[in-house]
């Protein structure tokens, strides 16, 4: 096979999509937005029925989860782009075998059994080396490797472990 070369650089718009996607696509994310709805229902039908300060703080609490976890997020993202790591960009080099990200003149290798998962996304790809650390590879800087980049993930993995398109 052919190897696949990708250069990355990652900014504040690719980290919030990572953060949005790793906060809200597992279960307690779900079940934050189902707390957030059923708050806000509730305020909506007991208004005029309970005392105003019941029905904000039914409003207040829906807003958690929906509003300002969003913008706690987004702040994550500013601060973490400012991070040095972020100021270069990241080269690919993926074949059958492994993934050799460098940076620089740092350079890492894993194994495709090694890593955790794969998710392919519209806009990104995430290489989840465990649960909660990923390397990100924008489609919009892959070009056509994106979807050479699942084709050999899903060739080289576990289908559970590759996730989207």
């Amino acid at each position: 096979m052919e190897e696949i070369r990708v250069e990355s650089r990652i900014s504040k718009k690719e980290l919030f999509r990572f953060l949005l996607y790793h906060n809200y696509c597992r279960v307690i994310g779900i079940v934050g937005l189902v707390f957030s709805v059923a708050c806000w229902i509730g305020a909506v039908w007991t208004f005029g029925n309970v005392k105003i300060g019941n029905t904000v703080l039914l409003l207040v609490l829906g807003a958690l989860f929906t509003v300002y976890q969003p913008i706690m997020l987004y702040r994550k993202a500013v601060v973490q782009s400012r991070h040095p790591v972020f100021s270069k960009p990241a080269s690919y080099v993926i074949n059958d075998k492994e993934i050799v990200v460098s940076q620089g003149e740092d350079s890492a290798s894993i194994t495709w059994n090694e890593l955790w998962k794969v998710v392919g996304r519209k806009k990104d790809i995430y290489l989840f080396v465990d649960p909660v650390r990923a390397n990100i590879i924008p489609r919009s800087q892959a070009g056509k490797n994106a979807e050479r980049i699942m084709e050999v993930a899903r060739k080289q993995m576990d289908p559970s472990q590759v996730k989207g398109k």
